[in-house]
């Protein structure tokens, strides 16, 4: 079984080794270092002969990335990999095993070893439609986590697959509602588990630019997730409250003289109201 890997990196590099261990020479790994950073180009690639490098000419966000990987892929099943998740040897080549005799679906993952924190998939309502594959038993959902998911490029006829006016978060929620819609089919695999350690993928060095990033465009990008499915009033009405927590924060964050969480604070409220007012998602992490 042949199978492309994607990765979409911002200096990512105290993981990468982690992850790329754990694949075979077999295995074409393509990652797109968001940070323009040379270095990770140089080391990754003279230590990994399968392994490609692709530094963009600018940070291009999650969805812009992670289409270009996508388009340069040469196999049919595309594994995209978040930096910071957990992952093994034997869970790999159970993967392949699965994906051996299992091909008719859309989108494909595991599922998280601690769910009670977290579940990297929404079930579909009043539908218990689980089915077992040689010894794995597959469930049908609606929305998967990408930090660990399979595609079947055979599925899609644009290479193109997430719309990058997203920069960062709910890329693959719009994807997944698309695909739903059209009645395309998606599997969590209840009996293969894997670990993601959840907003670790960059340098710990680089945690407070990362943060003000992070807040920013996860309301920007819930105001236009809304708006692109549901409308532009319906967004609003779910954004607005938004911008009273913001300033609410601010207000309180300033009678603490807490100078990092005021900026946190300012960053979403600035994500909502670009969103609001219609402009593009702008915001650039400030790191060198």
């Amino acid at each position: 079984m042949k199978l492309s890997v994607v990765i979409v990196s911002y200096k990512s590099d105290h993981l990468l080794e982690k992850i790329l261990k754990d694949f075979s020479k077999k295995h074409e790994i393509i990652i797109i270092e968001n940070s323009l950073q040379a270095s990770t180009k140089k080391n990754i690639e003279k230590k990994y002969s399968n392994a490609k490098v692709i530094i963009p000419p600018t940070n291009l966000g999650y969805a812009a990335a992670f289409n270009l990987g996508f388009k340069r892929s040469k196999n049919q099943f595309v594994l995209t990999l978040a930096p910071d998740v957990l992952i093994n040897k034997k869970l790999i080549f159970d993967i392949e095993k699965l994906l051996n005799s299992f091909k008719n679906f859309t989108l494909l993952s595991p599922e998280y070893k601690n769910k009670k924190i977290y579940k990297n998939f929404i079930p579909i309502e009043n539908l218990k439609n689980q089915s077992k594959i040689s010894k794995y038993r597959v469930e049908e959902v609606k929305d998967l986590d990408w930090c660990f998911c399979i595609i079947n490029k055979s599925k899609f006829k644009n290479k193109k697959i997430l719309d990058e006016n997203f920069f960062l978060y709910f890329e693959t929620t719009d994807l997944c509602k698309n695909l739903f819609k059209q009645n395309k089919k998606m599997y969590v695999v209840k009996n293969l588990k894997f670990d993601h350690l959840g907003t670790g993928s960059s340098n710990k060095k680089y945690n407070s630019e990362i943060q003000f990033n992070r807040n920013w465009h996860f309301c920007w990008s819930k105001f236009y997730l809304l708006k692109k499915n549901y409308g532009y009033l319906f967004a609003l009405k779910k954004l607005l409250p938004n911008i009273f927590q913001s300033i609410i924060g601010i207000l309180a964050s300033a009678f603490k003289l807490n100078i990092f969480e005021i900026k946190l604070h300012f960053s979403s409220l600035m994500g909502t109201i670009n969103g609001i007012i219609l402009n593009k998602s702008h915001y650039r992490p400030n790191i060198k």
